[in-house]
């Protein structure tokens, strides 16, 4: 069985502290389990589809899963294995929604939100997210592998010009007080360019 080394950036310790400072409601908790959540359905699935993780890196930017060259997983595995987390999620949204429709407790509509966010999120057809992922994954058992990069960074771009500009707009209308889509729009745009540095694309 692989071994997974587990690294904790600074830059992601520092956001967490900020972020649980600066948390009045208690929802940087619920949203880290829901992070958990999300990267459990990804090892499980590596996993059970007889791949390996080497290791696991946690970043200011998000979690970065590192596959064993030992042990690879062919496209339609990686297809499967990238869909896992969201899949993940959205089960936990709903079976959240259920606990609190029958008045087990309120917070659990914030939980299944927080899910359901994040499923959403990591559903856009963008490379480094696990919709690009599984996209490009696609595109290999097709025959098509640079058609699916193609349309992964058009994808980058356009999402990130439209959360950028939604969430600008979003910040005028709401005095100020609501960036959550401005910085969503502008992380975003930064990994894009990440990505276009490193080659990915």
């Amino acid at each position: 069985m692989t071994r997974c080394r587990i690294e904790v950036s600074g830059g992601f310790l520092f956001l967490a502290a900020l972020l649980y400072y600066l948390d009045a409601d208690g929802v940087v908790l619920w949203a880290l389990l829901a992070c958990a959540l999300h990267e459990l359905g990804h090892l499980t699935a590596i996993h059970l589809l007889g791949g390996g993780v080497t290791r696991l890196r946690l970043t200011a930017a998000g979690a970065e899963l590192h596959l064993s060259a030992v042990r690879p997983l062919p496209p339609g595995r990686l297809f499967l294995a990238a869909l896992a987390g969201p899949a993940v999620n959205l089960a936990a949204a709903l079976f959240s929604a259920r606990l609190a429709r029958i008045g087990l407790e309120e917070r659990f509509y914030l939980f299944a939100g927080l899910n359901l966010g994040l499923a959403v999120l990591n559903l856009l057809p963008v490379g480094w997210l696990d919709g690009g992922r599984a996209l490009i994954s696609l595109a290999e058992m097709m025959g098509k592998p640079e058609a699916g990069h193609r349309l992964t960074e058009i994808c980058a771009v356009g999402f990130a010009a439209a959360l950028t500009f939604f969430g600008s707009l979003l910040l005028w209308q709401s005095g100020g007080r609501n960036f959550t889509l401005l910085i969503t729009g502008l992380w975003m745009a930064g990994m894009a360019k990440q990505e276009r540095k490193n080659g990915t694309f």
